[in-house]
């Protein structure tokens, strides 16, 4: 069986990397030198032996990684925003293919230090005979820099993996929406991510707001804004409280935050931003607002908390498709799907997400460890999928296509699968075993 997107190497430090922990959990990790937890967040800048942190930035006190991983264990971040500085480090692994869905923010095939203490955070020692890594000791907070993160953790790493870590003051929360993107077995493990939102120092310098560069999931081409950051910022009113702010494609944003399903090829902007200072103390987290910018207009669509409600009880809906008479997996034709909501409004409409695999004469789209899948409200849904040639980002005319009706449960897996049997259309029905799910 050829199998596309077979895992290799992961690169971690990067803003798409995939992973699943081996076991459910926050994403930090402690060892015998971690503080107590309590109430109120013991580290500060002075817990940093190695190097003067800036005592504050963006308006945000400077943590240190334990003072943050006892916010994070208290659940005090879910949605909020802290400053924490330490020392960053991070090498890609040689992995095999999971054999089973890996959600954005589970820890597979991964290895990433920020600690408090440089030697801590140092993954390998080279020597004579070679190299010698392991897991960072001690309390290790494990960050995350995601596709929408502002400042590129790859830029600040030099030497390798036998080089020195970089000192950081990284602007991040956790309570992700994207942890209804993971299983349920994991989602509890993806909850506990801390999410970057933004590299505010870096190595002795600040480090201002970028527009990251975020390319197209449907075509893989990067995408043009109109607005500049400066613009984006003034449209949200969000000023030097601004975080992160990156254009995409609206089809792409569910990817990014999934409670909000849009179709589309125009381009938004994805903004969080901090909320006014707290009026308790001063050391407290900040919460964040997450807005939506049309590109075209410069107009806020919509904003909300980055803090998930707690009465969101999303359903997962996975996509497949097996391709009857189509040698895998050349590319050239590709299966899609449209996702139409009861008052008639699209919420999907695109290519099937996730790699492709088979051998001769069959393919099967999605399913695998890259096949994420829609969280929507539950209730009733029209579902059309339909095969198209795809060259140079561009689809050709469909054909084949099928359509049925699906009801959502709240917090459920819905699975289907679009069985396309050679020259005619194709039919909708339950995904076959195994389930993307673990």
């Amino acid at each position: 069986m050829l199998l596309l997107a077979a895992a290799a190497v992961a690169v971690v430090a990067s803003g798409c990397s995939a992973g699943a922990p081996s076991a459910p959990g926050a994403t930090s990790t402690t060892g015998t030198t971690a503080a107590t937890p309590s109430a109120q967040p013991q580290g500060s800048t002075a817990a940093h032996p190695d190097a003067a942190f800036p005592a504050t930035v963006a308006g945000l006190p400077v943590l240190s990684v334990a003072g943050a991983d006892e916010l994070l264990r208290s659940g005090r971040l879910d949605g909020q925003a802290i400053a924490v500085a330490g020392y960053y480090n991070a090498m890609s692994l040689p992995c095999p293919y999971p054999g089973r869905y890996v959600g954005p923010l589970e820890a597979w095939c991964r290895m990433v230090a920020f600690t408090d203490s440089r030697a801590a955070a140092q993954l390998c020692v080279g020597s004579g005979n070679g190299m010698s890594c392991g897991q960072p000791s001690g309390t290790n907070l494990a960050p995350w820099f995601m596709s929408e993160t502002s400042g590129d953790a790859l830029s600040v790493l030099n030497g390798g993996p036998t080089g020195e870590p970089a000192a950081l003051v990284l602007i991040g929360h956790a309570g992700d929406a994207r942890q209804w993107q993971c299983a349920a077995a994991t989602q509890s493990a993806c909850a506990g991510a801390f999410v970057v939102d933004r590299i505010a120092w870096a190595n002795g310098h600040d480090v201002p707001p970028v527009a990251p560069q975020v390319g197209s999931v449907q075509a893989g081409t990067p995408v043009t804004p109109r607005m500049t950051l400066p613009q984006v910022a003034a449209a949200t009113g969000a000023g030097e409280d601004l975080l992160t702010a990156a254009a995409m494609r609206a089809g792409d944003v569910s990817a990014v935050d999934p409670r909000w399903n849009l179709a589309g090829d125009n381009v938004v902007w994805l903004v969080r931003s901090l909320d006014a200072a707290p009026a308790s103390a001063a050391g407290d987290p900040r919460p964040e607002t997450v807005w939506l910018v049309d590109d075209a207009t410069g107009k806020v669509i919509v904003s909300q908390p980055l803090q998930v409600a707690a009465d969101y009880r999303p359903a997962r809906l996975w996509q497949m498709a097996t391709v009857h008479g189509l040698d895998c997996c050349t590319g050239d034709v590709l299966a899609f799907y449209r996702v139409t909501a009861a008052d008639g409004t699209a919420v999907y409409e695109g290519m099937v997400r996730g790699d492709a695999s088979g051998g001769q004469d069959a393919t099967t789209y999605g399913g695998g460890y890259m096949s994420t899948p829609l969280d929507l409200p539950a209730g009733g849904y029209s579902v059309a999928a339909w095969l198209a040639p795809y060259s140079g980002g561009v689809a050709g005319a469909p054909r084949g296509e099928c359509s049925t009706r699906v009801t959502l449960p709240p917090l459920g897996d819905v699975r289907l699968n679009a069985d396309f049997p050679p020259g005619g259309a194709c039919t909708l029905g339950p995904a076959p075993s195994p389930s993307p799910g673990p």
